[in-house]
């Protein structure tokens, strides 16, 4: 009896476990836009990757990946900016920024992030988080609308 009142329990307090998880990501998410998306512009993207501020929200082997790629000569393996997949970005935008609640994908929370773009359009992409170090960090970002990522590997 005690395992089903346990069971039963559990039942109904996973739904709310994971709702809340995904709202804390999602707000996570939508800080981290907030400011990269003030700082795209003033800080160019080698520099800001190796700030302090940075690590609370992207895992440490991503921005290693990124320092190693923007480190190279002539680089070339970055079309555009890896968290915006844009070539620059206007602050004025970032009143159209959204960000879905986050979803269970594997062992991440994959979200939905909407940046406002020029001509009143938006670009939509896909970013998985992971717990690193106690808190959600960002690993991966797609460019969904377009279908496209660019691999760090």
């Amino acid at each position: 009896m005690m395992r089903y009142v346990l069971s039963l329990l559990l039942a109904l307090y996973l739904p709310f476990a994971s709702a809340n998880t995904g709202t804390d990501v999602q707000k996570e998410i939508a800080a981290f836009y907030t400011y990269y998306l003030n700082e795209f512009g003033k800080t160019p993207p080698d520099e800001l990757i190796k700030t302090k501020t940075m690590q609370q929200w992207a895992s440490k082997k991503l921005l290693a990946r990124m320092a190693v790629i923007y480190d190279m000569p002539e680089q070339e393996l970055l079309g555009s900016d890896y968290f915006t997949y844009c070539q620059d970005y206007d602050p004025a935008w970032i009143a159209r920024l959204n960000v879905s609640p986050a979803k269970p994908d594997g062992d991440s929370m994959k979200l939905d992030v909407s940046l406002g773009i020029e001509n009143n359009k938006a670009k939509h992409l896909q970013v998985w988080t992971r717990k690193e170090e106690g808190k959600w960090k960002i690993w991966r970002v797609v460019d969904a609308g377009n279908h496209y990522e660019q691999k760090l590997d």
